[in-house]
């Protein structure tokens, strides 16, 4: 390991777990660098004004991700979205900074740091929303570092209601909302709740649940579905918005892993424990991004930049994760669940 990288590793607080490759370890320290990057370009001033223009900084995270591909030629690949090679990782990191309040964009398209010392407190850490004036750690894109006067929870940080999986399946499917329809059911797909495949690939011709989801096609329309004992069918329209990479984005994942808690059948994340710090979570479908958000400031997608379902994150945050996730029905196997 070189020096670069050696005073990378002591600068952010980012460690090895056990039998961790060089490029993984060397992955990890550099996607975490350039999420600080990220932050400190905003936190700059120039000519009496603080922050930087969106495009700068994008164009400064390109420079550095060439620039790391060309040092590390090994993880080159794992800065790619072979999936959908226009999302940007300079722009991806930007926008979570943007959605979840790392930085302020003003009239003028400009980005500067947050910094009005608001945090989440774990075990102990805590998780700062800018960055810190005082020395701190890095994990994933997030700063951590001592519990400031302005703490909010998880749910506040999330804009969650409170409301139990049962309770927000109650009122998705009030049968106040429904009504006969004149619609063909053979041109539905109607979602499984009790398939054991991921939600994706979970509709099938027929409806298997008395509460369900139906569509046309995959780009829609949908609908929230209610058989009747007596067999009759009445819908609701499920309006799904066009999904962007903003904080309330996909949250029509949440119906899905409710009803599937809601017929025993919920999808799983399992907590592999690597070692005493580190631990391995790996999710059985894609989350709503308030929830994905959340996870990328406490840990590293495992295999690449844009791996949504499986992370490398510390092992103090997996009980907040866990309650994360049950929050939305999601059951979790293995990990140390104490709050």
């Amino acid at each position: 390991m070189n020096d670069f990288l050696l005073t990378m590793s002591e600068d952010m607080g980012i460690t090895r777990f056990n039998d961790e490759t060089n490029d993984s370890f060397i992955y990890r320290l550099c996607y975490s660098a350039l999420g600080q990057w990220g932050l400190q370009i905003a936190r700059s001033s120039s000519g009496g004004a603080i922050g930087t223009s969106k495009h700068n900084q994008t164009i400064v995270l390109n420079d550095l991700i060439q620039r790391y591909s060309e040092l590390f030629p090994n993880i080159s690949d794992k800065f790619m979205n072979e999936k959908d090679p226009q999302n940007k990782l300079s722009v991806h990191i930007r926008k979570t900074y943007e959605e979840t309040g790392h930085l302020l964009t003003d009239k003028n398209n400009h980005n500067r740091i947050a910094n009005y010392g608001r945090s989440i407190v774990f075990k102990d850490s805590a998780l700062y929303f800018g960055l810190p004036s005082t020395s701190y750690t890095v994990n994933g894109l997030g700063a951590f570092s001592r519990p400031t006067e302005y703490q909010i929870s998880v749910n506040d940080f999330l804009i969650r209601d409170n409301l139990t999986t049962e309770e927000y399946l109650n009122v998705q499917y009030d049968i106040i909302d429904f009504y006969d329809r004149d619609i063909d059911l053979t041109e539905l797909q109607f979602f499984n709740p009790l398939s054991s495949n991921v939600p994706s690939q979970s509709w099938i011709s027929k409806i298997r649940t008395n509460y369900t989801i139906a569509r046309k096609s995959e780009q829609g329309p949908f609908y929230r579905i209610i058989e009747e004992p007596n067999g009759t069918i009445l819908f609701a329209d499920e309006i799904i918005e066009q999904q962007t990479n903003i904080l309330t984005s996909y949250e029509f994942r949440r119906i899905y892993f409710a009803l599937k808690a809601h017929y025993g059948n919920p999808l799983k994340a399992t907590i592999s424990q690597i070692d005493e710090s580190y631990s391995h979570l790996r999710l059985r479908g894609h989350l709503p991004n308030r929830e994905y958000y959340f996870l990328l400031l406490l840990s590293w997608p495992a295999n690449n930049a844009f791996d949504k379902v499986n992370f490398i994150i510390k092992n103090e945050f997996i009980p907040k994760v866990t309650m994360t996730l049950e929050n939305i029905g999601i059951t979790i196997e293995g990990g140390n669940t104490n709050a």
